[in-house]
């Protein structure tokens, strides 16, 4: 069986959030079980062609759409015929993925309607034998669209919702840009979403099937709550979706070989966690080696719950612990952080995307911070435990369904799932109430300790994850 598996990001060519850590992870996974997948994702212009050994297929060819023409040059890594990529200017030649500071380019809807027709395209041109197209949120979800209309193709069309607050809504003048039919997608049951189009709405409509990155999302975007005004459509199609809960590279996130780590260590090497922290405390000038590590890792969104921390920050100076939260995001909230850094000596921000200093995180925290308004899977607190680390998350999602807490374990040694803190309500009140429940098992080290490398022994990897989805292609 071969897959064709799209994205719009996959670490480590380009990474902007979770899905490219998913589009990186499931592939190599679904490999080790001995599935031929072919990745796709766009040859953007900060991908490092040379360190990651990427060179011209040889295949090269244009497509004209509304009497323009455009061209696509075709490249795959050296070493690995089956990682593709694809290189048109249009939708390769920017600052960052999908924006920049200033908002929306203006022309996604053109930069990934090319993008999906070049994937169908690269598979029908190389001859790829392919049974089903695996595709990702709103970026490649027009290929489900194309595939069953203007392509008309026997491949089963899979569709992952990584997070259905984004979903590609345009003008419906992209009907005419991008040659789609009138009379057969702009309908309610295909393109149309008031009066325009949305893509990841036409990806719901023509996938075969549907899944989304946790089982407890899966119900939740079928109400009115979560369903960013598509529950209804996705109530019509809930006979094809399921919750599958995502997982991580083990290889990657393995505090025993990764790289960006001062002291490797493992269940049996558990003291050099504590070496890391130490050696980060330094490095940020924070005091207290022997006081509890909190850390937040993520965008500044509304959905990752930075209203809670930063009406907290007045409450963390106080606490006898550290914080050091790292990130950026919207402009509101990249300027709020911006003007108390550095306001507490206890509270170490930096703003900005940094892998390296996000593992010296892991490798050094006691307690992970999620308090998100909703969060479909989430990957920080599956990578956290691999590190040893407790998450203290809010109930809802993907979150729910990977962390209980530790006031609910009867029996901590047959749980296959992490143990932290769930947060009652997500209000003031009870994400301070988590941390000082926090704090309260930090004081009680062998409890503590005993959790955490619990928690490092907890199978967060692919494994379970891809045999789902090999069945479902099925």
């Amino acid at each position: 069986m071969s897959i064709l598996f799209a994205a719009s990001e996959i670490y480590p060519y380009a990474k902007s959030g979770g899905l490219a850590d998913v589009a990186q992870a499931l592939p190599e996974s679904l490999r080790e079980q001995g599935e031929t997948v072919y990745s796709l994702m766009p040859l953007y212009n900060q991908v490092d062609r040379k360190k990651y050994n990427i060179e011209f297929s040889g295949l090269s060819f244009d497509y004209w759409l509304a009497g323009v023409r455009h061209q696509f040059d075709i490249f795959h890594k050296a070493d690995s015929l089956d990682e593709l990529f694809i290189y048109n200017p249009i939708l390769c030649d920017r600052l960052g993925l999908y924006d920049d500071e200033f908002g929306d380019f203006g022309d996604n809807a053109l930069r990934f309607g090319l993008f999906s027709y070049a994937i169908l395209e690269v598979m029908i041109r190389k001859k790829l034998d392919v049974k089903t197209i695996h595709i990702n949120d709103w970026q490649t979800s027009l290929v489900a669209l194309l595939a069953k209309t203007r392509y008309n193709l026997p491949q089963k069309v899979v569709l992952t919702i990584h997070n259905l607050a984004y979903q590609g809504i345009f003008s419906k003048k992209v009907m005419d840009i991008l040659e789609l039919d009138w009379d057969t997608c702009f309908k309610f049951s295909g393109i149309e979403y008031f009066d325009n189009v949305n893509f990841l709405k036409a990806g719901i409509n023509y996938s075969d099937a549907i899944t989304t990155v946790s089982k407890t999302y899966a119900q939740e975007i079928q109400t009115p709550a979560f369903g960013n005004s598509l529950d209804e459509t996705l109530r019509i199609n809930s006979f094809k979706l399921q919750g599958i809960v995502n997982g991580i590279s083990t290889e990657v996130f393995n505090p025993q070989k990764d790289e960006f780590i001062e002291k490797k260590f493992s269940l049996k090497t558990y003291k050099n966690k504590q070496k890391n922290k130490e050696i980060l405390l330094k490095e940020l000038a924070l005091e207290g080696n022997e006081k509890p590590l909190f850390i937040f890792i993520g965008r500044f969104t509304s959905q990752k719950g930075v209203d809670l921390l930063i009406d907290s920050m007045d409450l963390f100076k106080d606490y006898e612990a550290n914080f050091v939260i790292l990130g950026s995001g919207e402009e509101f909230y990249n300027k709020i952080f911006t003007e108390i850094t550095n306001k507490y000596k206890n509270i170490h921000i930096k703003i900005g995307y940094d892998e390296a200093f996000s593992r010296k995180l892991y490798a050094s925290a006691d307690f992970l911070l999620m308090p998100s308004v909703f969060e479909p899977c989430g990957l920080n607190q599956m990578i956290s435990m691999q590190y040893g680390v407790l998450p203290i998350v809010a109930k809802t999602g993907g979150l729910k369904d990977t962390v209980v807490d530790f006031t609910d374990i009867e029996d901590l040694k047959s749980l296959k799932l992490g143990v932290g803190i769930t947060l009652g309500e997500l209000n003031l009140f009870w994400f301070n109430h988590a941390i000082a429940k926090a704090l309260s098992l930090y004081g009680n080290r062998p409890k503590f300790i005993e959790i955490s490398k619990h928690n490092m022994s907890v199978d967060n990897s692919w494994n379970n994850s891809a045999q789902e989805y090999i069945n479902l292609y099925k």
